[in-house]
């Protein structure tokens, strides 16, 4: 009888511990943007570096990548300092007198662009990440990565009689 005792106020003690433990584990909201702002994000990214998507396939496009990066790879306050890049951006291209950005010719595409990673605050910061990740996103494809650089992915050839 006492063991019994013993084993139920062991599992009763264990049982409150971890219910205990999950009461306190916080899950923070991940920021979201509207459909709408990420589709432009994707349009300045293929402005940035244009996808060949038959050459340089690679497991997701480029625009889920992009979305991916920002929900998983800026705290909280470098999430609103992107999305205030963003906003300045986008009364960039207002100030213009463009209708929308893809209206642009290419050369004024690329003077937006260009103006927009040399300057400084919140726009120079959403467009040095958009680019990065641009890049990165094109870097981490497995044609690239076999093709041009020569990697081998794991577990590398053994070459026995090199001569050195």
């Amino acid at each position: 009888m006492r063991r019994r005792k013993v084993l139920q106020s062991i599992a009763m003690g264990i049982g409150g511990v971890a219910t205990l433990s999950h009461c306190n584990t916080f899950i923070a909201s991940v920021p979201q943007l509207q459909e709408k702002d990420e589709q432009f994000i994707g349009l300045i990214s293929e402005s940035i570096l244009p996808s060949k998507s038959t050459s340089f396939t690679t497991p997701e496009p480029r625009l889920e990548f992009l979305v991916n990066q920002l929900e998983g790879g800026l705290t909280s306050a470098q999430f609103d300092e992107y999305k205030l890049g963003l906003e300045e951006f986008k009364k960039s291209i207002d100030d213009s007198y463009a209708p929308a950005f893809d209206s642009l010719s290419t050369n004024q595409q690329y003077e937006m662009l260009t103006k927009a990673l040399a300057s400084e605050g919140s726009l120079g910061f959403f467009m040095q990440k958009t680019k990065q990740w641009s890049l990165r996103h094109f870097i981490t494809s497995e044609n690239y990565m076999t093709n041009y650089l020569g990697y081998e992915f794991m577990p590398n050839r053994y070459l026995g009689c090199v001569p050195v």
